[in-house]
């Protein structure tokens, strides 16, 4: 059973508050909810409810503890509420990190209300809102993370995750949500442990709209090594539960890619497959949303890929034709393992191209006939189920024809016969900024039909 605080009384409700109407009414006089309103965030007479999920764009909203803090240190909310109410009650519904540690800032609000504050308190927090904001895809150097105790400190919330939570376990979030403060304490005290990241997460699917579905094993930390991958939409299986349901969440790791993985209208699909209809099973924010913590999702993963590919298939179609006078985006398809991927992916971002990915030629002709504004197909020699020839075929069949350019380990004599088989180009490791620019400059003037330099098959192989 976990320990009393001196300053706050955890409090977690049978289901989670519909609105600040239903809050008011049931809560008393100075309380705190710590995301557990399905609503927007803010403070209403004396009660507030710290959040960023409901109501709110994601990147331009700090995460609950970031809120507390800014509430305790600058606001003096404890000094101002306790001699009304002592302990305050606290409000949660899960014991993840944020939550965890806006209870650790409510409960040692002292440690923030002296003129110097912990410079290691205030580097957690602010540490936690880029991961949170972000719903844990945020890239970052995973061993540093360690080295600093940031895995080790939210433990005990790991642990919990991966048993998943059922109803009825009010004392299993409070016990979590102590076990972080001890280790929150340890930590301002110099007894801090080490943690390393062991999470595995399996891609379950690879769309090619530029999205994965990932089996997180119930490990929080896999998403920061999707997000170390490059990863940046998700559809995550968090875990499976006893009862045969399923908890998932919704990433889009960037707001600027919202024209095409568009969280909203992916989750009311959900939420409209889902096998009880009358209850509330998805919601969240812009960026990141997800099925109950509690009640879980009835749909297995290879549904929700169908609803997802036809969702955003529709968005990226839409995105191609846009309004009038609108840019249209320089799209390059690569065709090739996602670990091959990987490093091209980023070049190509750098040079100003939007990738699609694709594994085979089966993906690569769906992501085509989706209407995906491909203006070139970089590929691997060797794939599954095709060569080059059906992929130049397919790139030729295009209502803007798509040249097909060649990924090579290394160059040797049998370089002609790709191109005799519809390549235009090839591309040899290592892979370089300066050709993978020249690459799509080519590209460019080839599909706007100002040029035939791109098409001339002459191969160009220096790196």
């Amino acid at each position: 059973m976990a320990k009393d605080f001196n300053y706050i009384e955890l409090r977690v409700p049978r289901a989670r508050f519909e609105n600040w109407e239903e809050f008011i009414r049931t809560t008393p006089e100075y309380s705190i909810g710590l995301e557990v309103i399905d609503d927007t965030p803010g403070r209403r007479g004396n009660r507030v409810h710290f959040d960023h999920h409901a109501g709110v764009i994601r990147e331009a909203t700090m995460s609950a503890a970031m809120q507390a803090y800014i509430a305790v240190r600058q606001g003096h909310l404890m000094r101002r509420w306790l001699p009304r109410r002592c302990p305050v009650p606290v409000y949660v519904w899960n014991a993840d990190q944020d939550v965890s540690l806006a209870s650790f800032i409510l409960e040692y609000h002292e440690l923030l209300e002296r003129f110097h504050s912990d410079p290691l308190l205030r580097w957690i927090v602010q540490f936690n809102n880029k991961i949170d904001v972000c719903g844990g895809l945020y890239p970052v150097d995973l061993a540093e993370l360690a080295r600093n105790h940031v895995t080790w400190l939210f433990e005990p919330f790991r642990e919990q995750r991966m048993k998943g939570k059922m109803e009825g376990d009010e004392e299993l979030v409070k016990n979590t949500i102590h076990r972080v403060c001890d280790r929150l304490e340890d930590l301002l005290q110099g007894r801090a442990g080490i943690a390393p990241i062991t999470a595995e997460p399996e891609i379950l699917y690879t769309s090619p709209h530029d999205f994965v579905i990932a089996d997180e094993k119930g490990d929080p930390n896999s998403r920061l090594v999707l997000a170390a991958q490059g990863h940046t939409n998700l559809i995550s299986l968090v875990c499976r539960r006893e009862n045969g349901r399923y908890t998932y969440t919704v990433i889009r790791g960037s707001p600027y890619d919202e024209d095409t993985f568009q969280v909203g209208k992916l989750i009311q699909a959900f939420q409209a497959a889902e096998d009880l209809p009358n209850a509330k099973i998805w919601g969240g924010s812009n960026l990141a949303a997800g099925s109950d913590s509690e009640l879980g999702s009835g749909l297995h993963w290879t549904r929700l890929r169908d609803i997802a590919e036809a969702v955003v298939e529709e968005a990226s179609h839409a995105c191609v034709m846009g309004a009038p006078g609108r840019k249209r985006p320089f799209g390059i398809l690569l065709v090739m393992h996602p670990d091959e991927a990987r490093q091209l992916c980023a070049l190509m971002q750098e040079c100003g191209a939007k990738t699609f990915l694709a594994s085979s030629c089966a993906e690569a002709g769906r992501v085509l006939r989706g209407g995906a504004p491909i203006r070139g197909i970089f590929s691997s020699q060797r794939l599954p189920d095709g060569g080059i020839t059906e992929l130049a075929r397919m790139g030729r069949q295009c209502l803007e024809p798509a040249p097909v350019i060649v990924c090579l380990r290394q160059i040797d004599g049998g370089w002609s016969d790709l191109l005799e088989a519809g390549a235009i180009d090839l591309l040899v490791e290592p892979y370089r900024r300066e050709r993978v620019q020249q690459l799509i400059d080519e590209l460019s003037l080839c599909t706007a039909g100002t040029g035939s330099s791109a098409l001339d098959p002459a191969p160009r192989v220096a790196a």
